[in-house]
């Protein structure tokens, strides 16, 4: 019986998620879609990355063995915007992730991380100056994060062409993944070019792509086997262990490469445990327990590359008008430039012609920008352009260790650490930084320009906008906006993409704004409640003046932005009505509510609700408490919590102030709706509380030998009392 041929199975799992934060703040806001999580980040957190930090090993009989790294047995890569993410709000699944890379340099000799292009753009629509930063940008974080250069990167949507490959060459980068469309020939050592499609393409080796300046230099290319892949995502083969490593085996099958074959199955990382539950526990048994008795060895690219380095060579394909192309736009990158029929609903004919204006309108930004920027900079620095692309190297670092990179780089008053000049050179590389960001690919995936993902796009070009006019530049606004009427929403109420960018700019939050939301907050809350109050984006330090009331504040504030360490001095003076009325001057401007973001109105919404259920003495309180209510929209599982106990606290006041023996029907009817919205659970200390504000009342009617108001007949039944005697 002849030997089985060695098989090596690499997954690959791309992370990413856009940069859902608000640029103004710095900080993700809310995203109802993603209810009861905060936004999508956390909700896919909790599904997947966390999940797949510390997978589970379970018995037949559904006990859980053991807790395992996923990401010790995966080719990955962090999008830098996820990473970042999660090195502020998880720290510990953070270091799992760059434990499961370490673990395997120690293991195989080389770790499974690799770099992510940084912002996630289709890298051939960049500009050459863009791609260049764009390459620079993902390595430095990748560096960053996991102390070592990254050999291998990854390229959003795979989306690739001849240009995208050569400044990867030049960027020192070993090794890229792409799928199998994307190949057109390929050709043996010493032999001609074979034209091969999907069907026809071993996947078994490693190609490399050569420079065409005609160095020798080149980049090897890992083609991920379709059929497997798509099984992953799509199919069944995630569905437990068996099945995906008989899928393995079957694409290890298919590869006539002589001696060690390669199984590269690459999918979007979001597959395990987020788009699949469970097929993160199918990637564990799979990895760590499974393949080894199956004789199926589990490796990285990177170790692969180092043992069996590729000598056939690979020619790619052009695409449509020579655009590139993509692993998930069957029209070559058409997907992110026009209506080409990929659509991730195809069923409603929506046009997607959206897509040409909204690209169109962001080049038309980025080079009037280019040019403000070449311009400016140059009083600042020797090469602007080299300047930007080593700004990534701290780009994430605080306010403080930027401005002292940034003028060790400097020339003139910028290197002798002058105030104007340093806030000016980090102004534009702040500018450019939103530049980037705004090219992210997911603007023009989905199906209208009008959602989410769009929106995201466009707040970066606003901001860009704004850090522009801060710097005393002019950006072209009115042209810019009448490139975006020229895309449609297939909403009609939703208006064009001037509109969306519109809408995107009521999340602008200013140091007056930020203001505003510190003083009613204080307003909405006690006075011993007042200090250390949190804004998100910004540091705010308030010195008060004596007023007449709680409900009035003024005085001098300092507001620092954490991004940028901007420090703004203000005056204000701010009054709350006791209710939802909220008013504050700074300067010249007028604030209320309507003129903060929909997270800080929800705020304040809450801690107005706070005061207005220790004060839910009357049916009108109440009522108001309801109403407000009514305003706060989608919650999130610990809000609902919360708004849950606030109207527990307005029954207890309530029945504390109704008079002994009430036959007040609308008075009952009331807290028996309170009640209803409390939905307190037996024996809580709420509902402890209301039974003994109602067994008062109870005493009363029993006292006097009367008929309890049905509602509160009703209202004690709900709060656990026998009233079959009554």
């Amino acid at each position: 019986m002849a030997k089985p041929r060695p098989l090596a199975l690499v997954v690959h799992g791309h992370f990413y998620q856009p940069p859902r934060e608000n640029p103004w703040t710095d900080e993700v806001p809310r995203e109802p879609g993603a209810a009861p999580f905060h936004d999508w980040n956390a909700r896919i957190h909790a599904e997947c990355y966390r999940a797949n930090a510390y997978a589970r090993i379970v018995h037949s009989a559904d006990k859980i063995k053991a807790l395992v790294n996923n990401y010790d047995r995966l080719t990955f890569d962090f999008g830098p915007t996820l990473a970042r993410w999660l090195e502020r709000h998880d720290a510990q699944a953070a270091r799992r992730i760059r434990e499961g890379d370490a673990s395997q340099r120690q293991r195989l000799g080389k770790g499974g991380g690799l770099a992510q292009v940084w912002a996630h753009p289709i890298t051939p629509l960049l500009s050459p100056r863009d791609r260049q930063t764009q390459i620079a940008w993902g390595l430095q974080d990748f560096r960053r994060r996991f102390g070592r250069d990254a050999e291998g990167i990854w390229l959003p949507e795979t989306a690739v062409n001849t240009p995208t490959l050569e400044a990867l060459i030049d960027a020192q980068v070993r090794f890229t993944i792409l799928a199998p469309e994307q190949v057109a020939a390929v050709r043996r050592p010493g032999k001609d070019w074979v034209t091969v499609d999907t069907n026809t393409l071993d996947t078994g080796r490693l190609y490399r792509f050569m420079h065409t300046d005609g160095s020798g230099r080149s980049i090897a290319l890992a083609i991920f086997d379709g059929p497997v892949s798509r099984d992953l995502a799509f199919g069944t083969a995630s569905r437990d262990a068996g099945t995906f490593l008989a899928a393995v085996r079957s694409a290890g099958d298919r590869s006539s490469t002589e001696g060690r074959r390669l199984v590269l199955a690459a999918t979007d990382g979001e597959l395990y445990g987020h788009h699949k539950k469970f097929a993160d526990l199918t990637l564990a048994y799979a990895t760590h327990v499974a393949a080894s008795s199956a004789g199926i060895e589990v490796t990285n690219l990177a170790t692969f590359l180092e043992r069996q380095p590729p000598t056939w060579e690979a020619r790619l394909h052009a695409g449509p008008d020579g655009e590139g192309t993509a692993w998930s736009c069957s029209h070559g990158v058409g997907r992110w430039r026009r209506h080409c029929g990929c659509a991730m609903d195809a069923s409603r004919g929506w046009s997607q012609a959206w897509r040409g204006p909204l690209r169109d309108a962001l080049d038309r930004l980025r080079d009037r920008a280019a040019d403000f920027f070449a311009e400016a900079g140059d009083d600042l620095f020797v090469d602007p352009w080299r300047a930007r692309d080593a700004y990534g190297d701290i780009v994430d670092a605080p306010p403080a260790e930027r401005l002292r990179y940034l003028q060790s780089i400097g020339r003139g008053r910028l290197k002798r650490g002058e105030t104007h000049a340093s806030q000016r050179a980090l102004g534009l590389m702040e500018m450019q930084r939103s530049l980037l960001l705004m090219y992210a690919s997911c603007a023009w995936f989905f199906d209208d320009i009008a959602g989410l993902e769009s929106m995201i796009g466009l707040r970066r070009a606003a901001h860009a906008m704004d850090v522009w006019r801060g710097l005393g530049g002019r950006p072209p606004e009115s042209a810019f906006l009448d490139i975006l009427a020229r895309g449609k929403s297939n909403q009609p109420s939703l208006g064009t993409g001037a509109d969306v960018f519109r809408r995107a700019c009521q999340a602008r939050i200013t140091p007056a704004r930020a203001l505003a939301r510190v003083a009613f907050t204080a307003l909405a809350s006690a006075p011993a409640e007042r200090h250390n109050l949190q804004v998100p984006g910004f540091d705010i330090a308030m010195v008060p003046s004596p007023v007449p009331t709680e409900l009035a504040l003024a005085g001098q504030a300092t507001v620092s932005h954490r991004r940028t360490g901007e420090t703004t001095a203000l005056a204000f003076s701010a009054r709350h009505d006791g209710k939802m009325g909220f008013k504050c001057r700074i300067g010249e401007q007028r604030l209320t509510l309507a003129d903060l973001d929909a997270d800080a109105a929800q705020a304040l919404r809450m801690a107005a609700m706070s005061r207005l259920a220790e004060q839910a003495t009357t049916t009108s309180a109440c009522q108001a408490l309801l109403d407000t209510a009514e305003l706060l929209g989608p919650l999130s599982g610990d809000e609902n919590t919360a708004l849950a106990r606030l109207f527990a606290i307005a029954l207890t006041q309530f029945l504390k102030t109704l008079p002994r023996g009430s036959a007040d029907g609308a008075a009952w009817r009331m807290a028996l709706v309170l009640a209803e919205r409390a939905a307190l659970q037996p024996n809580c200390e709420q509902a402890l509380r209301a039974q003994e504000a109602l067994w008062e009342h109870l005493s009363g009617f029993r006292a006097n030998r009367r008929r309890p108001p049905q509602a509160l007949r009703a209202l004690a039944e709900q709060l656990g009392f026998d009233m079959s005697s009554s």
